[in-house]
C-alpha cells in the first residue's frame, strides 16, 4: 500500500521521472508537475512534502508557493526539499532562496547528485513529520469540538435560567425548585470543563511520553553512535565520513522535531520510576555512548518530591549533559544535587573548552539556544535561579529550585 503525498516539480531532464521511480518503489506516492505554477496550484493541507528542483523556481510560481506556506495553518508546517546544483553561484542562490523560503516554512537543502537513500530518507522524515502535525491538527478539532458542546451547554443553561426566572413570579417553591436546578447545572457544568482539560492534559501527556521515551532517546542513540563512528573513520575515507554526516544531519533534524513537538505537549514525567533511579539510568546510559566519564553525586537517602519538580530536574541534567556532549570537548563531567534549607542545589561541571562569550552574554539576555532558554524556564516557573559560569578549563551550570514538601518513597534504592 503507498503512502504519502509529494508533490514533484522538477521540469527539465529525466529527474521528475527518476524521482517518482525512486519513490514508488520505496511505496510513496508522488505526483509530477512540469511548472512550479501547477505544483503550487496543486497545494493543500493533503500534501506532506514538496520536492523542487533549483531550476524550476521561476519568480511567478514562487510566489504563490510563498503565500501558500506563509498562510499555513497554526499546526501545518510542510517540508520542502530543494534539490541544487552545487555550485558556487548555484550555491550563493539557493542559499538566498532557502533564506526566503526559511522565513514562511521549513526548508531541507540538498546538493546534486543526491545519493536515493539520502532522498527516500529525507522524504520519509518528511512524512513523520507531517504525521505528527496532523496528530496536532486532530487534537486541536477535538479541542474545538469540545469548546463548541460547552458553548451549546451554556447557551442551553441560559435559556433554562430565563425560562425559570420568568416562573418565579408566581410562587416560593418555584423559587426554590429553580435555584437547585441553576446550581445543579452549573456544577455539572464546572465538572464537565474540569473533565475536559483533564482528558486533554492526559493526552498530551501520553503522546509526548511516547515522542520522548521511544523516538527522541532512539534518535539520540543514534546520533551518539553515528559520532563514534565518524571518529573511527581513517582520514582518506571520505566517502564515507559524507555519508556518516548526512545521516547525523538528518537524525539531527529529526531530534529536533521529536523534542520541539515533545516540549509543546507535555514534558516527560517520572511517576513511574522517581528521580534518583531516572537520572542514574540516564547518566549510566549517557556514558556508555558518549565516551565522557559522568560522576553522579546525590544526597543521601534523596527524598522523592512532586512530579513538575522532579521533571524540572531531571531536564536541567538531561539539557546539561547533552550540552556537554555537543559543544563542550571534554571528557569529564560531574552532576551533584544537594539539599539544604527547603532548597535544591543542581551543579553540572564539565572539563571541556568553555562556552564562546557571545553565547553567555545571549543566554543572560534571554536569548540563546532552544536547550538552555528551556532551562532557564522551567527554573523560573518553580521560583528558582538558573546560572552558568564558563572558562577555557571548563563550564559549570549552578540551578537553586526551592521545594515546599517532600514525599515517602523508595526511589533512593535504585530500583529502576
Amino acid at each position: 500500500m503507498q503512502t504519502g503525498n509529494v508533490l514533484i516539480c522538477a521540469p527539465t531532464g529525466r529527474d521528475g521521472p527518476l524521482l517518482l521511480r525512486y519513490l514508488l518503489k520505496d511505496q510513496i506516492r508522488g505526483v509530477c508537475h512540469d511548472s512550479i505554477e501547477g505544483l503550487a496550484e496543486a497545494l493543500d493541507n493533503s500534501v506532506q512534502a514538496v520536492i523542487i528542483a533549483e531550476e524550476a523556481l521561476v519568480p511567478r510560481g514562487v510566489e504563490r508557493l510563498f503565500a501558500f506556506l506563509k498562510n499555513q495553518r497554526p499546526w501545518s508546517d510542510v517540508t520542502v526539499i530543494l534539490l541544487t546544483n552545487g555550485s558556487e553561484e548555484s550555491s550563493q542562490v539557493s542559499s538566498g532562496l532557502v533564506h526566503l523560503f526559511g522565513v514562511h516554512g521549513n526548508v531541507n537543502m540538498l546538493e546534486r547528485p543526491v545519493r536515493v537513500p539520502t532522498l527516500i530518507s529525507a522524504v520519509r522524515s518528511a512524512l513523520r513529520a507531517r504525521g505528527r502535525q496532523y496528530e496536532v491538527r486532530d487534537l486541536l478539532k477535538q479541542r474545538e469540538e469540545n469548546e463548541r458542546v460547552l458553548q451549546e451547554a451554556r447557551e442551553e443553561l441560559e435559556r433554562r435560567v430565563l425560562q425559570r426566572t420568568l416562573e418565579l413570579t408566581k410562587a416560593n417553591s418555584d423559587l426554590r425548585r429553580e435555584v437547585s436546578e441553576r446550581l445543579n447545572a452549573e456544577n455539572a457544568l464546572r465538572q464537565l470543563s474540569q473533565s475536559v482539560v483533564r482528558v486533554q492534559d492526559e493526552e498530551r501527556r501520553r503522546i509526548a511520553r511516547e515522542l520522548h521515551d521511544s523516538a527522541g532517546q532512539y534518535l539520540s542513540a543514534v546520533t551518539l553512535t553515528l559520532g563514534q563512528l565518524a571518529r573511527r573513520l581513517s582520514k582518506s575515507d571520505n566517502r564515507n565520513k559524507e555519508l556518516v554526516q548526512e545521516s547525523l544531519d538528518l537524525v539531527g533534524d529529526c531530534i529536533r522535531e521529536v523534542r520541539t513537538m515533545s516540549y509543546l505537549l507535555h514534558p516527560p514525567v517520572l511517576d513511574d520510576f522517581g528521580l534518583v533511579s531516572a537520572l542514574r539510568w540516564y547518566v549510566e546510559g549517557f556514558s556508555q555512548r558518549s565516551g565522557i566519564n559522568v560522576r553522579l553525586d546525590l544526597a543521601e537517602a534523596f527524598p522523592r518530591f512532586n512530579r513538575e519538580l522532579e521533571t524540572t530536574l531531571f531536564r536541567i541534567v538531561q539539557e546539561g549533559l547533552t550540552n556537554v556532549h555537543r559543544h563542550s570537548g571534554g571528557q569529564k563531567a560531574c552532576v551533584e544535587l544537594k539539599i539544604h534549607e527547603r532548597q535544591i542545589n543542581t551543579t553540572i561541571t564539565d572539563d571541556g573548552h568553555g562556552m564562546p562569550q557571545e553565547v553567555l552574554s545571549e543566554v543572560g539576555t534571554g536569548q540563546g539556544g532552544v536547550g538552555l532558554m528551556g532551562m532557564y524556564e522551567r527554573v523560573k516557573q518553580l521560583g528558582g535561579t538558573i546560572q552558568i559560569v564558563s572558562s577555557k578549563l571548563g563550564t559549570t551550570i549552578k540551578a537553586q529550585l526551592p521545594f515546599m514538601e517532600m514525599r515517602e518513597s523508595n526511589a533512593a534504592a535504585g530500583l529502576f
